[in-house]
C-alpha cells in the first residue's frame, strides 16, 4: 500500500506494510500486528514514532485487558468523575506526584496500580481511599478532595450488601444491616445518594 510518505533514503515512494510479530512485556508473551514502511527504490525497510506506538498500542490493550487495568482514557474519566487534579488524584491513591498524570498520558501502571484506579470508580471506594490518606494530606486539601468526592454524580454501588444479607432471617443479618447502616451513615459517606442506595 502506497502512502504519501517521501523515503528518508531516496525521497522516493515508500509502502505501508504489515507481519504478524511477538514481542515479550513484562514477561509475557503478546501476538501483534507490526506496522512498517519500505522503501521501494532500495527495499529498505523503517517505521517511525507513529508506527511504533500504533504497533506498541496493541500489547498495551492486550495487557490492560488481561490484568484488569483501565485505559489512559477511562483513567481520565475516573479523575474527571469527581472533578479533582490529577494531583488530588496521586496523593489520594498514594502515588507519586506526577504518576497519575503520566498514567493519564499512557504511561503502563502496575497492574496493582491499575485495580486501585478501577476501584476509585465507586464513590464509597473513593471515600475509602481519602480516609487512608488522611495523614499524608493537609487539612485544606483534605476538605476540599472531601467535599468534591461527596458532591460528584458517581453511581453509588453498595458491594457489602452480597456479604451483609443473606436469603433467611437470622442473627448474622440483623447484624449485617446494623453494620451497613453504620458505614453508611458515617460522616465521610452521608449524602443524598447513599441515603437513596441504602434505602434509609
Amino acid at each position: 500500500m502506497e502512502t504519501n510518505k517521501k523515503s528518508p533514503f531516496t525521497g522516493g515512494v515508500v509502502e505501508l506494510l504489515t507481519e504478524e510479530a511477538t514481542t515479550t512485556f513484562r514477561n509475557e508473551r503478546y501476538s501483534y500486528t507490526r506496522y512498517y514502511y519500505r522503501c521501494v527504490d532500495t527495499v529498505r525497510p523503517y517505521t517511525d514514532n507513529e508506527l511504533d506506538d500504533k504497533s506498541l498500542d496493541q500489547v498495551y490493550d492486550q495487557y490492560r485487558n488481561r490484568h484488569g487495568i483501565p485505559s489512559k482514557s477511562e483513567i481520565k474519566e475516573i479523575r474527571e468523575l469527581y472533578g479533582l487534579s490529577a494531583l488530588a488524584m496521586s496523593k489520594i491513591l498514594g502515588l507519586g506526584d506526577n504518576q497519575y498524570r503520566l498514567y493519564e498520558d499512557g504511561a503502563m501502571p502496575a497492574e496493582s496500580v491499575g485495580k486501585l484506579i478501577n476501584l476509585a470508580k465507586q464513590k464509597m471506594n473513593m471515600l475509602t481511599l481519602l480516609e487512608l490518606s488522611k495523614e499524608s494530606i493537609s487539612k485544606s486539601d483534605y476538605n476540599r478532595y472531601l467535599k468534591a468526592i461527596q458532591d460528584a454524580s458517581v453511581p453509588v454501588v453498595l458491594m457489602l450488601s452480597s456479604v451483609f444479607y443473606n436469603s433467611k432471617p437470622c442473627v448474622e443479618q440483623q447484624s449485617g444491616e446494623f453494620i451497613l447502616k453504620k458505614i453508611v451513615n458515617h460522616p465521610i459517606y452521608k449524602n443524598d445518594d447513599y441515603a437513596k442506595a441504602a434505602d434509609f
